[in-house]
């Protein structure tokens, strides 16, 4: 919080603007703040941690974050509706497809990695005879076949 030259006087009175801009405006984040005081987020930081009310606060808020969190989904999700979806690009619906689909198998407790898939191929592949798996027509340096071959 002390700027260079800074007093302790300037810097005190700089810590209770701080403060009553957040008093003031609750809604305004702390990167807000400092912008609008001209002040780092991090003498920001060190002064609404000093307020205790603050404190009690970022505790509800910990305590409570799973709560706020689904009901900004809730609200993302509503504004999401069928004319969005069909003017979005196609590489957003995509992503967008593919995230929803990794949290609901999260929700499920299912894994959201391919290793599953991938050790079911591998070991289906360990099964099979060589002439099954098509290793007579592969490239012959990935099977450990031998090939000859006479220099030009």
């Amino acid at each position: 919080m002390k700027g260079k030259g800074s007093t302790k006087s300037e810097n005190l009175a700089r810590l209770k603007d701080i403060i009553s801009l957040a008093k003031r405006e609750p809604s305004m984040s702390r990167r807000e703040i400092a912008k609008e005081l001209k002040v780092s987020r991090n003498t920001v930081d060190k002064a609404l941690g000093k307020a205790s009310i603050f404190n009690e606060e970022t505790e509800l808020f910990r305590d409570q974050r799973g709560d706020i969190l689904d009901s900004k989904v809730a609200l993302i999700l509503k504004a999401i509706d069928t004319k969005k979806v069909s003017e979005a690009k196609l590489r957003d619906l995509a992503v967008s497809a593919g995230i929803l689909f990794d949290k609901s198998r999260l929700e499920s407790g299912l894994s959201t990695s391919n290793v599953s898939s991938w050790c079911a191929i591998v070991a289906e592949s360990h099964r099979r005879k060589p002439e099954e798996k098509g290793l007579e027509n592969a490239n012959p340096a990935r099977t450990g076949e031998t090939v000859d071959v006479e220099p030009q």
